[in-house]
């Protein structure tokens, strides 16, 4: 065989090599295309695009059909690709929850084109539409869900902010639906959750309730129960407590009395509310007394740490001292931002929550008097913690001189925990006949008890866990911590609702750049000792050289000069302790800076130098394949 022979079966060779492939290549895609449809590899961290195994429970196990209508201005939104991209993933995942169902789901996709039978029916419904121009056209984007007795949810505008907790929303609708019995929750409160009429400046304002109480009356029948309840009705299921002040004894004996019939409880207590003291109310009414249950605690084994507020050197919030021109940011080591690292794993209250944010917390104790307790952690503050009295902040809190005081304790505390033992009731005979209440019916112990304790009520207050905008004239409310899934968690574990509880593990949204925060927390624990400590050889220097220039008038002229080089002298060491103070505070930024550094050169070069890594290995690869095909047909490459 002559070169040319050789050379013309090699290219017939490789047009069947390249025909063999081109057939492999289409073949796949349409294997693919039919076997994998609607497949997605989802590498997100909390699986945001999966059906969760908790919806898959609940969708699975509908006992009520379920309608949807779906309103989406198609024929409006060519120029929306951001709400184009969101309709897809909700439409995607109303149809994942209709191939789930078993056919208990039903869906309609409604296109409201403008002055349309369509449109109408959307606002019949109460679909929200906005409007994109002066013909009057409107844009819609909502969902009609009800059920077989006519039941009707909507919502009326899925907003882009809330796109985190799209299948939260879905689902808690779905479920609402599906059961219409609600839990019902007896409460018990010293602060105004239900909302009030507050008449303490002569005129009556209403205040709205807490938005954690609208949480729960979405899940739960909440009966109000006032602070005087003298017996905790019996179609109670659960009991929430939140800031007992000051209650009689009867009540006391009906909470006690609730515990041992085995019924959940979870309760709220505050060595300090700063909602409370910060109520308006006349200064002769100001209550700074804390909230406890220790007439009871103390009887079964544990206790508040009465009078403490726990300050925590590490997850101290940031916050920002001063004039608005000259504002500093100081850790206020009393305002906790508790880390999932701190939240329980094992419990499903916070296995899935990200942050906690808490004000003025108080420490939970073991006081070893009952071999049967176990007190399971549900937050923890980290061993850069300490006790503070209340008093230190009862009046106005100085962040800065709580962070000069600070002294670590090497102690970790607890802030909320599950507590579960065998409790013997902490009222006996004779006290039960004192306060004049019937025998007949007192239950004296409980095997297996079931408390979920938080010491600390302003977790459930607006303003610590949640953000509220103005969205096209609606109040749009955004959670940024995860206090009020955790509150809801704690309840419906003791309802076995699990799936919703799973579900709403992963929901959270807030995800702060914690490398850099904890770099900075650390760097600011690693120099504050030493700026203290320059500090205050500063103002002994200063304080020494005033005394002498105050003597220097009565002196010899002798004793004057040895005075002015003692001036002299204290004067260069006041200017080296500045130095030393300006290299501190600026030692303070420099690992995060340097991290920072780090981060842009490594999101800058990294792809590149892949690229041309990629590029040398393909070049190597090549260069021996072509060699070794000249080899083969036996010509010497030129060198």
């Amino acid at each position: 065989m002559n070169i040319n022979d050789y050379k013309k079966k090699i290219y017939n060779s490789k047009i069947l090599q390249y025909f063999f492939v081109t057939f492999l290549f289409l073949s796949f895609n349409i294997i693919i295309f039919k076997v994998l449809v609607n497949k997605k590899i989802d590498l997100t961290t909390d699986k945001l695009f999966t059906v969760s195994e908790n919806t898959k429970s609940i969708i699975k196990n509908l006992s009520e059909p379920i309608s949807i209508k779906l309103f989406f201005s198609n024929s409006l939104s060519k120029e929306l690709s951001q709400i184009r991209d969101y309709e897809k993933r909700v439409r995607e995942l109303l149809m994942s929850y209709k191939k789930i169902s078993n056919k208990n789901i039903t869906i309609e996709i409604i296109d409201p084109r403008p002055f349309t039978d369509q449109e109408d029916l959307a606002n019949v419904y109460g679909i929200q539409g906005l409007q994109l121009n002066e013909e009057g056209e409107r844009f819609y984007f909502g969902a009609v869900f009800s059920n077989s007795v006519d039941d009707t949810t909507v919502i009326p505008f899925f907003e882009l902010d809330r796109e985190q907790f799209l299948e939260y929303d879905l689902t808690k609708t779905i479920y609402n639906l599906a059961n219409t019995t609600k839990p019902n929750i007896g409460l018990i409160s010293g602060l105004p959750l239900v909302g009030r009429v507050n008449n303490s400046q002569g005129n009556a304002q209403y205040e709205r309730p807490f938005f954690i109480y609208q949480t729960l009356s979405e899940f739960f029948n909440v009966i109000d129960l006032s602070l005087e309840v003298s017996e905790i009705p019996q179609n109670v299921d659960q009991l929430l407590i939140v800031h007992p002040k000051n209650l009689s004894d009867v009540t006391l004996y009906a909470i006690d009395q609730f515990v041992m019939t085995g019924k959940g409880v979870t309760i709220f207590t505050d060595p300090f509310s700063e909602f409370d003291n910060n109520l308006s109310k006349p200064e002769s009414e100001k209550d700074f007394s804390n909230s406890n249950l220790s007439r009871l605690f103390k009887s079964w084994g544990f206790d508040m740490k009465p009078g403490m507020v726990i300050g925590d050197i590490v997850n101290g919030r940031k916050v920002s001292l001063g004039p608005s021109n000259d504002q500093k940011i100081v850790t206020y080591v009393l305002w906790l931002a508790i880390q999932q690292n701190l939240l329980s794993n094992t419990d499903i209250i916070t296995s899935n929550l990200d942050y906690i944010f808490l004000k003025s917390a108080g420490s939970i104790e073991n006081l070893n008097t009952n071999s049967s307790l176990v007190i399971e952690p549900l937050i923890s503050t980290s061993k850069e913690s300490m006790l503070v009295e209340r008093y230190k902040m009862q009046f106005r809190a100085d962040p800065e001189q709580l962070l000069k005081d600070f002294q670590s304790q090497d102690k970790s505390y607890i802030i909320g925990a599950r507590i579960k033992g065998e409790f013997d009731s902490a009222f006996s005979m004779e006290e039960i006949k004192k306060i004049e209440l019937d025998t007949n019916k007192h239950i004296n112990n409980i095997k297996d008890a079931n408390i979920i304790l938080f010491a600390d009520t302003d977790l459930l207050s607006d303003n610590t866990w949640i953000s509220e905008q103005d969205m096209f004239g609606r109040n749009s409310i955004t959670p940024i911590a995860d206090n009020g899934r955790m509150v809801v968690n704690s309840i419906e574990s003791m309802s076995g609702g699990r799936n919703l509880i799973g579900l709403r593990g992963r929901g959270s949204s807030n995800r702060p750049f914690l490398v850099i925060e904890n770099l900075q927390k650390k760097a600011e624990l690693s120099f504050r000792e030493k700026q203290i400590s320059l500090q205050n050889e500063l103002q002994g220097t200063e304080d020494k050289l005033k005394e002498i220039q105050s003597n220097q008038l009565d002196s010899s002229e002798s004793k004057t000069s040895e005075q002015n080089k003692a001036i002299e002298e204290f004067q260069r060491k006041i200017l080296s302790i500045r130095k030393q103070l300006r290299d501190v505070q600026r030692r303070l930024n420099a690992d995060i800076e340097r991290l920072e550094n780090n981060i842009k050169v490594l999101n800058i070069w990294t792809m590149p130098l892949i690229v041309i890594i990629l590029y040398f290995f393909i070049k190597v690869f090549t260069e021996k394949r072509r060699k070794e095909f000249y080899r083969k047909i036996g010509r010497l490459e030129n060198k």
